[in-house]
């Protein structure tokens, strides 16, 4: 049995070299466990669900029947392209095409139930005519949606599968490897209701327009159920399946504080599917571990950000922060701190202004020993225009508008009273002078009659 184990070794040799403080017990029982796990599986992988790390593999790309695993396509697609309130019809190609005897939970042609209720029947009961329902929903037929299932497998990096049918009855023409359905099962994180539906044990579906009876749904996974031997505690769920050609298949997901694995098991005998998962799961909790480094938005380091004056001189008019655009998470052999993890950046001494919010500005790369982790953009939380020199400026002799209000609207007092004044003074002359045309038109008159009385 050969195991792929290059890229941890390469990883446990590099700190074995550089980094004496983990000795070469650490490089030695990482290999020793792998060694150890001696699977029942013909494929196998374990990676880290947050990084994709692969920390175990055993022919991960040999070509299996996946039996219904296959299904986990199918919800990734239901989830991708469809609505869970939306109604599906069933349609007797989808109802009775599939093998007498296999997975169903005994819907009618023409029966109606919500994709919701399709996609716990599909989880739960591995529903074969349920598969084919939700196929013909998405894509109008089950031949376009097995081509659907293929073409999404190549934008997700699988290079070792085919889909004919969304069910994983066995076609020749229809495999996977352990490494694609790992790509598969990570893609399914990414929707909450997936996890929600994986950890669900029991299911009802109340009467439709066909059943007059509920549907009473049981989990198969016996990795969530406690009361099975094959109990996992960290198990969150996953996708069993089995035919006689392909045999026991099993995808899980698991988590222990930080870290999520996802393992693949193809081509198990017996209940080899369920103990090779947990010797996996074991496996990576006890010899690695999930970290961040860098959360979104962290605070990286402060640039200076200069423009040039009238003189050409360059001259620092504010500072801008870098910070993560996105968050750095990291696999690291358990014993590993992040204190020992190299981070290096691209970041200039200086920007030159205008520096708008969200620019990158470099990048920063974690490091551990000589083994690269991971990479990062950093940009400009915040922006710096070429106007800020003047506004700091400004800031600096603010002018007080209030005061500049208050002696204006002094002066127009001011004015006001004088010319208050002014008017008053020009009235009372006005005044006098008619008093004084008065008095001489009487004293004109009056003399004027004195004149008269002594001509008689």
């Amino acid at each position: 049995m050969q195991l792929k184990k290059c890229s941890i070794l390469c990883l446990l040799l590099i700190l074995l070299q550089t980094m004496p403080v983990f000795g070469s017990n650490l490089m030695h029982t990482a290999s020793d466990a792998a060694n150890a796990l001696a699977l029942d599986a013909q494929s196998a992988i374990l990676i880290d669900a947050s990084t994709g790390t692969v920390l175990y593999e055993k022919e991960s790309d040999a070509k299996h029947y996946p039996a219904s695993i296959t299904k986990l396509m199918t919800v990734l697609l239901a989830l991708e392209y469809g609505n869970l309130d939306e109604t599906i019809t069933f349609s007797h190609d989808a109802v009775f095409s599939i093998e007498p005897g296999s997975s169903h939970i005994a819907i009618d042609e023409g029966e109606q139930i919500t994709m919701r209720q399709a996609l716990y029947g599909i989880m739960l009961q591995s529903a074969n005519e349920v598969s084919n329902g939700v196929a013909e929903h998405i894509d109008g037929s089950m031949e376009a949606f097995a081509q659907h299932m293929t073409a999404r497998a190549k934008e997700l990096g699988c290079t070792g599968t085919n889909f004919t049918n969304a069910n994983g009855l066995h076609d020749d023409n229809h495999y996977t490897t352990a490494h694609d359905m790992a790509l598969i099962a990570k893609e399914l994180l990414k929707f909450d209701f997936f996890r929600e539906l994986m950890a669900t044990l029991y299911y009802e579906i109340p009467p439709t327009n066909k059943q007059p009876e509920t549907r009473y749904l049981y989990a198969q996974n016996q990795l969530i159920k406690d009361s099975s031997i094959f109990y996992y505690e960290y198990c969150e769920g996953g996708k069993t399946g089995y035919t006689t050609q392909a045999g026991n298949t099993l995808v899980a997901y698991a988590k222990k504080g930080d870290t999520e694995l996802i393992s693949v098991v193809l081509q198990s005998t017996g209940y080899g599917e369920y103990t090779d998962t947990t010797a996996l799961f074991d496996y990576g909790f006890a010899n690695f571990k999930t970290a961040e480094v860098l959360a979104e938005g962290d605070f990286f380091a402060s640039i200076p950000v200069i423009t040039l004056n009238k003189k050409e001189e360059a001259e620092e008019i504010g500072t801008v922060m870098a910070v993560s655009k996105t968050p750095v998470v990291v696999t690291l052999p358990a014993s590993t701190s992040l204190e020992q993890l190299q981070i290096t950046d691209t970041l200039p001494s200086t920007l030159q202004a205008p520096v708008t919010a969200g620019q990158k500005l470099g990048s920063a790369s974690i490091s551990l020993g000589e083994e690269a982790l991971g990479t990062i953009d950093l940009v400009a939380q915040e922006t710096v225009a070429v106007a800020a020199e003047a506004e700091t400026l400004s800031d600096k002799n603010p002018v007080n508008l209030k005061l500049i209000f208050l002696c204006l609207a002094i002066i127009a007092l001011i004015l006001l009273i004088i010319r208050l004044i002014v008017g008053k003074i020009m009235y009372e002359k006005k005044k006098r002078r008619r008093r004084a045309r008065r008095r001489r038109r009487m004293q004109e008159l009056q003399e004027k009659n004195r004149l008269e009385n002594n001509r008689e």
